[in-house]
C-alpha cells in the first residue's frame, strides 16, 4: 500500500511541478471516492459532525462511487485551541468525528494537516500527514517523526519515518488489532524539534459499525492545496488581540546632522592637477580628520590680479622678517640700546604677520619639503585640502584636471554615527502630533521597523509654522547610527504616535486586500480550505491594522500572497491535487 502511495506521490507531483504555483486547474483519478466523515472544532466554532468532500483519494475507500463535483471543501476538519501562552507548543486537537476524516492543528512551530481513511481493525490504513514549519511555512523534511497511539483502553502502536518522497508529506501504514478511540501523539526532530497531540480517532471492528452521516459542504471554501502553498512565498497568521497606537505617517528622509558634517571648498581659483591626484576620495570612502582630500595648484592670477602663490610667500616672508626683527629688538633692548616702545613696535608687526601667514596656512596645508623651489612656478607649490573632521564622502565634485574657482564646493563630508531623521507632516494632520516624541520609520528596501528609542534617538526640533511649498509641518529626530548604518539621502516612511488602544484585535496589513472600496482578508480554515472574510478595519500602527468586525480570535489569515488564494477563487476548474494518498 505504502510503496503504491509513494510511486503515485511523485508522478503527480511531477505533474504538478510543470503545472507552477498559480495552476487551478483540479484533476482526479476516475472513479475516486472523496467522501469524509469529519468534524470541526475550534475556540470559536462548536464541533458539528459533517461528511465533506475532498479530493484526495484513500486507500480502502470504494473506488466505485463516481467522481466528485470538483469542490474540495474542508469545513469539516477540526482545529485546535492555538494557545499563545503555552511555552510548549498548543492543546491537543480533538477528533469527534466518524469515520475517515482530517484534522488541522497549529503548534508555535508546526502546522499539521492530516488525512486519515475509515479505520477498520486488521486492514493497513494510510495516514497523509503534511507537515509545516511555520518559521517560513516550509514543508519538513530531513526530519525524523515518531507516530505513536494508544487506546483508552491501552492499546498502543507506533512507526518512526526518517525519509520522505514528496517534502512535507509523511505517510505512515498502520493497522490496528483492538477498536476504539486513539490519542495519536506526533513527535518531531530535525527542520523543528516539536510535539503534536491528536485526540479521539475511531477504529471500528468492522464496517458495518461506521454510521453514516451525510451532510452538504459548503459551496465558499476555496481549495488551494499544500503543494500550492509551498510553491510559492506564503504565510498565516493568527489573529490576536495587542495593543495599537494609532499613528500619523509622514514622508521622511535620512540627513547628515547638521553639527557633524563640512563642505570643502577651493580656497582660491587654482586647477587640480591629474599628476598630483591619483587618489583621490569618493563618495562613500571613510577618512579621518586631517587626511589629504586634494591638492589645488594655484592659478597664476586670482580674481583680484593677484598671484595667490605670491601672496602666500609674501606673508611667509613677512612673519620671517618680522620674527628676526623681534629677536634683534629683544637684544638691543636688553642692552639698553633701544626704548621700550621700539620693542612694542617689533612685537606687534610679528603678532600681524602671524596672523597673516596662519589664516593663509589654515586651509591650506602646504608641503614645505622643497624650501628652495618655492615662486619657481605655481606647480612648486602643493596646497593640501584637508579632511575637516572624521568622517564619510557625501558628495564629491572634484575630477581630476578641473580648474576651480575660489569658493567653488569640493566635497562634502558628514560624521555619520549621529544623523538626523526629517519627517515632513501633512499640514491637514499637524494637529494630530501634539505628543511626537515617539516615532518609528522604515526606508526604502528594507522592510525592518526602526524604532526611535530604540536607537537612542530623540525629538530635537519641531518646526513651528507650515511649509509653503510642500504644506508641510517639519520635525527632526537625531539617531544613533553606528550600528545600522542608514545611508545619508535615503526616503523613508515615518510612523508618529498619537494615541494607544489596548487588547484590539489586530492583523498584519499584508492580509487585506481592497475590493471596491470594503476589505476582505482569506481565512484558513483547515489546511487546505479558506474562505472569503470582509471585515472592517480601525486604526493602523506600523504594519498591523486592528481590526472591528468580521474576524475572531484565534482564527488564521493568510498574510502573503493572499491574491493567490483570490485567483484560486475564481477558478472555473479545481486544483489539481500534487498528492495522492
Amino acid at each position: 500500500m505504502k510503496r503504491l502511495f509513494i510511486t503515485t506521490s511523485i508522478l503527480v507531483g511531477l505533474l504538478l511541478a510543470g503545472c507552477g504555483s498559480g495552476d487551478s486547474g483540479h484533476s482526479h483519478g476516475e472513479g475516486a471516492d472523496h467522501s469524509h466523515g469529519q468534524e470541526t472544532q475550534t475556540e470559536q466554532h462548536s464541533s458539528q459532525e459533517t461528511q465533506e468532500e475532498h479530493g484526495h483519494p484513500h486507500p480502502g475507500e470504494d473506488e466505485s462511487q463516481p467522481e466528485d463535483d470538483g469542490q474540495h471543501s474542508h469545513d469539516g476538519e477540526t482545529h485546535a485551541d492555538h494557545n499563545n501562552n503555552n511555552e510548549t507548543g498548543s492543546q491537543a486537537a480533538v477528533v469527534q468525528s466518524e469515520g475517515a476524516g482530517a484534522v488541522t492543528h497549529w503548534t508555535n512551530e508546526t502546522e499539521l494537516f492530516m488525512e486519515y481513511p475509515e479505520i477498520i481493525v486488521g486492514q493497513e490504513a494510510t495516514f497523509a500527514v503534511h507537515l509545516t514549519r511555520l518559521s517560513d511555512f516550509a514543508p519538513l523534511s530531513n526530519s525524523t517523526v515518531t507516530f505513536a497511539l494508544e487506546s483508552s483502553e491501552g492499546a498502543q502502536l507506533s512507526v518512526t519515518e526518517n525519509e520522505v518522497q514528496i517534502p512535507g508529506i509523511y505517510g505512515p501504514d498502520l493497522t490496528f488489532e483492538q477498536a476504539g478511540r486513539y490519542d495519536l501523539t506526533i513527535m518531531i526532530s530535525g527542520m523543528v524539534n516539536d510535539t503534536m497531540q491528536v485526540n479521539g480517532i475511531p477504529v471500528y471492528n468492522s464496517a458495518d459499525e461506521i454510521p453514516q452521516t451525510q451532510d452538504e459542504e459548503d459551496p465558499n471554501l476555496i481549495t488551494f492545496l499544500k503543494e500550492q502553498q509551498w510553491d510559492i512565498p506564503f504565510a498565516t497568521q493568527e489573529v490576536q488581540q495587542r495593543t495599537l497606537t494609532q499613528t500619523v505617517d509622514a514622508t521622511g528622509e535620512i540627513m547628515a546632522a547638521q553639527n557633524s558634517q563640512a563642505v570643502v571648498s577651493a580656497p582660491f581659483s587654482g586647477i587640480i592637477l591629474s599628476s598630483q591626484n591619483g587618489n583621490l576620495p569618493v563618495v562613500g570612502q571613510q577618512l579621518q580628520k586631517g587626511a589629504s582630500m586634494a591638492v589645488l595648484n594655484p592659478a597664476i592670477q586670482s580674481g583680484g590680479g593677484d598671484n595667490y602663490a605670491q601672496q602666500f610667500i609674501n606673508a611667509q616672508s613677512e612673519l620671517e622678517l618680522a620674527e628676526a626683527n623681534l629677536e634683534r629688538s629683544k637684544r638691543l633692548y636688553q642692552k639698553e640700546a633701544i626704548p621700550q616702545t621700539e620693542l612694542q613696535k617689533a612685537r606687534i608687526a610679528y603678532r600681524q604677520a602671524l596672523t597673516r601667514y596662519q589664516t593663509i596656512n589654515e586651509v591650506i596645508q602646504v608641503d614645505t619639503t622643497a624650501i628652495e623651489g618655492y615662486g619657481e612656478s605655481a606647480e612648486s607649490y602643493r596646497f593640501a585640502l584637508k579632511a575637516p573632521l572624521s568622517g564619510t564622502i557625501v558628495e564629491s565634485q572634484v575630477t581630476p584636471g578641473m580648474q576651480v574657482e575660489a569658493g567653488q564646493p569640493l566635497y562634502r563630508i558628514a560624521n555619520t554615527n549621529k544623523v538626523w531623521l526629517k519627517a515632513n507632516v501633512p499640514a491637514a494632520k499637524q494637529s494630530r502630533i501634539a505628543n511626537a516624541r515617539k516615532a518609528a520609520f522604515r526606508v526604502q528596501g528594507d522592510d525592518r521597523l526602526y524604532e526611535v528609542s530604540k536607537l537612542d534617538g530623540k525629538l530635537i526640533s519641531k518646526a513651528n509654522s507650515i511649509d509653503p511649498q510642500n504644506r508641510t509641518l517639519s520635525l527632526i529626530y537625531e539617531l544613533d547610527n553606528t550600528q545600522n548604518g542608514l545611508p545619508i539621502g535615503m526616503f523613508s516612511t515615518v510612523h508618529i504616535n498619537t494615541e494607544a488602544k489596548e487588547n484590539v484585535m489586530a492583523i498584519p496589513q499584508s492580509a487585506l486586500i481592497e475590493e471596491e472600496g470594503n476589505y476582505n482578508v482569506y481565512v484558513h480554515v483547515s489546511g487546505e480550505s479558506f474562505r472569503k472574510q470582509r471585515v472592517t478595519t480601525g486604526i493602523e500602527d506600523r504594519g498591523w491594522v486592528e481590526i472591528t468586525s468580521g474576524l475572531q480570535g484565534g482564527e488564521h489569515v493568510v498574510t502573503e500572497n493572499a491574491y493567490q488564494v483570490k485567483l484560486a477563487s475564481l477558478s472555473s476548474e479545481a486544483p489539481s491535487h500534487g498528492h495522492s494518498h
